[in-house]
């Protein structure tokens, strides 16, 4: 089998004005591997046409760590196509061609209210009400970022969660501050009083404290508290070896949509190191590819999978 062309372009479903000031999502980027056998894989992300032709027009699909090698690593677009390929071909969906372990994954729910980046628009008490609508329709697992300035705000946030829905037998609820991209980065100890706060109110992890890629700080974190520390989206291989090695986090969090073979890594070298391996959040088509590894993964008993909802609870 040879590969024949590359396609890549945008689907988008019309939707109401109504859908779309709850922030739908109705569009998606599509990538097209054409080959000689009438295979036709696809991925959910768009890539550079004429470079990824280059690499693989011409070329076998099964072959994916080597045109991983050749480049296409920067395309993960079209590593998903290449995977789709070889499932068709062999007539069975990945995570049996894997090796399947679970046919059922947990998930939880992030929640992103509307308004400005640091939160200050919604109150902790309809950030409780809210989640407390979700756990109703059956949600059992939350994550919300704490941007707030004042910290204290955030966790009286979760407070009012677990008055409203119960303890962690009823809900979870995660947090997320997302580093460098919150507006502010903690110093140690402000994290370190975080981090006691939100073991206060049974807060099941803490993600990112500090600057994406610290191993060091979020190590020392780790070591000193007792909630779950937590990071490593959107990183390159080199990185994930970093955090596992030096002991970063309880939990390892490769994001969604990323390449198949870099969530295969990354959980397998999870496992090796005994640190857990949970996959982060993702939205609409790039979770087809991230379930399909989470489910081949005989270490991850209790694998949950993210779901991002940016808008309010309805």
């Amino acid at each position: 089998m040879k590969i024949t062309s590359v396609e890549s372009f945008r689907v988008e479903v019309p939707i109401s004005e109504e859908e779309r000031q709850k922030r739908y999502y109705n569009s998606s980027a599509i990538t097209r591997v054409h080959t000689d056998e009438g295979i036709t894989g696809y991925g959910f992300e768009g890539v550079d046409v004429d470079v990824v032709s280059q690499l693989l027009v011409g070329e076998d699909p099964f072959q994916i760590e080597r045109h991983l090698e050749a480049g296409l690593d920067k395309w993960f677009g079209a590593e998903n196509a290449l995977w789709d390929i070889v499932g068709k071909a062999a007539g069975l969906p990945l995570h049996k061609l894997m090796g399947a372990y679970r046919d059922e994954i947990p998930l939880y729910l992030t929640c992103v209210w509307p308004g400005a980046a640091d939160q200050t628009d919604v109150t902790p008490q309809q950030q409780a009400e809210d989640v407390s609508r979700y756990s109703e329709h059956g949600y059992k697992a939350f994550k919300i970022r704490i941007f707030r300035p004042d910290l204290m705000d955030d966790v009286e946030a979760i407070r009012l969660i677990r008055e409203r829905v119960g303890g962690r037998d009823k809900i979870e609820v995660m947090v997320d501050r997302t580093g460098e991209y919150s507006g502010s980065t903690w110093d140690y100890d402000t994290a370190l009083r975080a981090a006691r706060a939100l073991e206060e109110v049974d807060a099941t992890w803490l993600e990112e404290p500090f600057t994406r890629g610290d191993i060091h700080l979020h190590a020392r974190l780790r070591a000193e508290t007792d909630i779950a520390i937590t990071g490593g989206e959107h990183q390159p291989d080199k990185v994930y070896r970093g955090y596992v090695q030096g002991e970063a986090f309880d939990i390892v969090q490769p994001h969604c949509a990323n390449l198949i073979t870099t969530l295969k890594r990354v959980a397998s070298m999870a496992e090796m190191f005994g640190m857990e391996c949970i996959f982060h959040g993702s939205h609409g088509m790039n979770l087809i590819y991230s379930l399909q590894v989470a489910a081949n993964h005989p270490h991850m008993p209790d694998a949950r999978i993210g779901l991002y909802n940016p808008a309010n609870p309805p």
